[in-house]
């Protein structure tokens, strides 16, 4: 496991293909964080969505065109959200740590409840990977991969706690794995890694795992 983990490391260490197109999406949440314009709101929630195979009009109810849908209610919404509000909350928190945590979940648990009042649809991964492009250093991205790769260092990080009804309990159950893993790394190997980088150990982590049959 040690050496699996070592070598799954130094993968996600290395530049990837990837890492141009995922500056673009950084630089965009860098350059426009705030949610008073439409314009911005529907390029963010569109190229990070569409992006990451997470997209908000993946929805219940389907009667308006996506086109229709970004501009009457994707963006009105949002934009008469107190989303702005919930982020500054996060303004002066540049890492991950034990007294700021509840902060973090409440803060995607109040956004994925956002995108679920637009979309009819829980929006757990979308919510992840949108926050995560807006705080790199602080949300972790979920979704199916990542839950999966998480699940080959159970040896290390063990089970998630019980539910302290703080943010959505899938997410948190999944951060909190993140966060040991990431404590793990940073004790064993005196390597400091941050969300984007553990999400590439996980990735790595869920092709090396062996369909069962």
């Amino acid at each position: 496991m040690a050496n699996d983990l070592k070598c799954l490391i130094q993968k996600a260490l290395e530049p990837s293909p990837w890492d141009l197109g995922n500056k673009v999406l950084y630089d965009l949440c860098a350059n426009h964080p705030y949610h008073n314009s439409e314009d911005a709101i529907i390029a963010k929630l569109w190229l990070i969505g569409r992006s990451y195979a997470a997209a908000i009009e993946r929805r219940k109810n389907k009667e308006q065109q996506n086109d229709d849908f970004y501009i009457n209610r994707v963006a009105p919404i949002v934009k008469n959200s107190r989303i702005d509000e919930w982020l500054d909350n996060l303004s002066e928190i540049n890492n991950i740590e034990l007294e700021n945590v509840d902060a973090i979940l409440e803060t995607h648990q109040r956004v994925m409840l956002l995108f679920e009042l637009i979309s009819g649809l829980e929006k757990r991964a979308l919510t992840s990977k949108y926050l995560h492009f807006h705080f790199p250093n602080l949300f972790y991205i979920y979704d199916s991969r990542a839950c999966l790769g998480i699940k080959k260092f159970n040896k290390i990080i063990g089970r998630s706690s019980r539910n302290r009804n703080v943010g959505d309990n899938e997410y948190r159950k999944l951060f909190e794995k993140c966060v040991r893993l990431q404590e793990h790394i940073r004790g064993e190997y005196g390597i400091s890694m941050n969300p984007r980088q553990i999400d590439n150990v996980l990735l790595f982590a869920f092709e090396t795992i062996k369909p069962r049959h």
